[in-house]
């Protein structure tokens, strides 16, 4: 019976560390996927899609901030770090291809911008 309870901490404490590794994907998959969807397509009418014009959308200020203003995005459980991963792989895999892609988010732009709500969301 020890050498059971033994065996299922350390595998307990292996997926434990494996889920503070995540990747940005794997963070879209926990935190954004569902609602947005699998392949970003969002929801007709409710949910955004993240698919086709997201680069362009991001390389804007307003875009930027809005995007980051969002409550899905401003009151996740991500870190400001892990956020602006999630935001860059996003660009990177969703964006059309004759885009080009936006200036990296950081974590610092993160930090200071999603702390700021958005008004009159629904």
């Amino acid at each position: 019976m020890r050498r059971v309870l033994q065996s299922a901490a350390v595998a307990l404490a292996l997926a434990l560390a494996g889920a503070a590794d995540a990747g940005p994907d794997q963070d879209y998959m926990l935190y954004c996927m569902g609602c947005h969807g699998s392949e970003a397509r969002g929801v007709p009418g409710k949910i955004p899609p993240l698919t086709g014009s997201l680069a362009r959308f991001m390389s804007t200020p307003d875009g930027r901030d809005y995007v980051l203003r969002v409550p899905g995005a401003a009151n996740s459980a991500l870190s400001d770090a892990q956020l602006a991963a999630v935001l860059n792989w996003l660009a990177m895999r969703y964006s059309a291809a004759e885009e080009r892609p936006p200036a990296p988010f950081t974590a610092e732009e993160v930090a200071r911008v999603r702390r700021t709500p958005l008004a009159n969301v629904k």
